[in-house]
């Protein structure tokens, strides 16, 4: 296969076996004249860039966890030589031709490898598949889940299961960092940035729920002080009915029924159970088996004796009152300030049922924002010029 420069040879690639077919089909070409021979070389030469590049291509995309982020940039890799052969490489949303965003789920990946005269580059889409995380929650008795992987200053955190959506009280919070996989998460840092989600049914749950969540505890979070992950008060002005709090890298969890504070409603982990800047799975559980908390789906505390609920008192009464995610409060006998989060807080789930050890710990294994890549049938082409 040989042209003069200028023209475009358009190869769909369906096996690597076809390449290999093309490329000894060049060799036993380079015979028919010095001219043909030369070009053919060059062709072969640019063709066995490009392939290369592609491979590079996709080991860097699979093995990235940022993709979502490298993708913005525009390319794949930095402009490269490989022996005497250049190659680049592009990247665009499929859908709009244009450079990708957080939104995007299909990717067109283009590299382009140049050897003397012949250019050649290769096209390929590639769809990225996550782990349908509102479906496995439900499986579980998820009844509330907001992933919190809002970006661009949204006005809502949506609620994924049952449409219960919070708010932003500061939308510019949202999407600023990400997690281990590359998810967008929020970072929460002071008193009035949390999600608040309004009062509604889902807040009952006397006889028996479940919490959990992603969390990440910021580098620079002080070991002395208190850090509200999230609550809710049983009526205006008074005690929380239930709540998670960071206390000297430990987790305080409580839960009361009735707005009566009680010591024995709270269960404490070890006060170095939680590494700043790392994120663990969190997951806070009541009912017969009482209040237990585990962290990264191993069992970190239990208070047996705790066998109570979630509830607020009748609105007329100051109850149903609004949930805060990013945001708790300090339970203790009196007052109850608000105590803000300090760090990010990703895929939390209310459940209306106590998990068991082995449910914690199968979704504690879950990455929920951990892609999964494949290739659009017959998007593969190869263009030589």
């Amino acid at each position: 296969m040989h042209t003069q420069r200028g023209s475009i040879y358009l190869v769909t690639l369906i096996t690597v076996a076809a390449i290999v077919s093309m490329i000894f089909i060049g060799i036993a070409l380079r015979s028919t004249s010095s001219t043909k021979s030369a070009l053919i070389q060059e062709m072969t030469q640019a063709g066995n860039g490009v392939l290369d590049a592609n491979e590079f291509a996709l080991q860097r995309i699979i093995a990235d966890p940022q993709w979502k982020t490298t993708a913005q940039t525009g390319t794949v890799f930095s402009p490269m030589s490989l022996g005497d052969t250049s190659l680049t490489s592009s990247v665009v949303d499929t859908a709009t031709g244009i450079t990708p965003t957080f939104d995007t789920s299909s990717y067109r990946v283009q590299v382009n490898s140049t050897h003397e005269s012949v250019k050649s580059s290769a096209q390929i889409d590639l769809l990225v598949n996550k782990p349908d995380c509102a479906a496995y929650y439900k499986s579980l008795s998820g009844k509330l889940y907001w992933a919190l992987n809002e970006w661009n200053k949204p006005v809502s955190a949506i609620d994924q299961i049952s449409g219960k959506d919070g708010k932003y009280l500061d939308p510019n919070i949202a999407g600023q960092a990400t997690n281990d996989e590359g998810g967008l998460v929020p970072v929460f840092g002071v008193a009035n940035d949390p999600v608040m989600v309004p009062y509604n049914n889902h807040f009952d749950q006397k006889n028996a729920g479940s919490v959990a969540m992603w969390m990440n505890l910021s580098k620079s979070a002080s070991k002395v002080s208190t850090y509200g992950v999230f609550g809710q008060l049983y009526k205006l002005g008074g005690v929380p009915t239930i709540n998670l709090s960071v206390i000297g890298y430990g987790l305080s969890a409580y839960i009361a029924e009735g707005g009566v504070f009680s010591y024995s409603n709270f269960a404490l982990t070890p006060f170095d159970s939680i590494i700043p800047g790392t994120w663990h799975h969190v997951a806070m559980t009541w009912g017969a088996k009482g209040l237990t908390v585990y962290i990264d789906g191993v069992e970190k505390a239990n208070r047996s004796s705790c066998t109570q609920g979630m509830d607020t008192a009748a609105s007329n009464k100051g109850g149903e009152q609004p949930f805060h995610i990013g945001g708790g409060y300090s339970p203790s006998f009196g007052a109850n300030p608000q105590d803000p989060f300090e760090g990010s807080i990703g895929h939390f789930v209310l459940f209306d049922d106590q998990l068991t050890a082995a449910q914690v710990l199968e979704m504690s294994k879950v990455k929920p924002d951990l892609s999964e890549f494949a290739i659009v049938e017959g998007s593969w082409v190869r263009v030589f010029e």
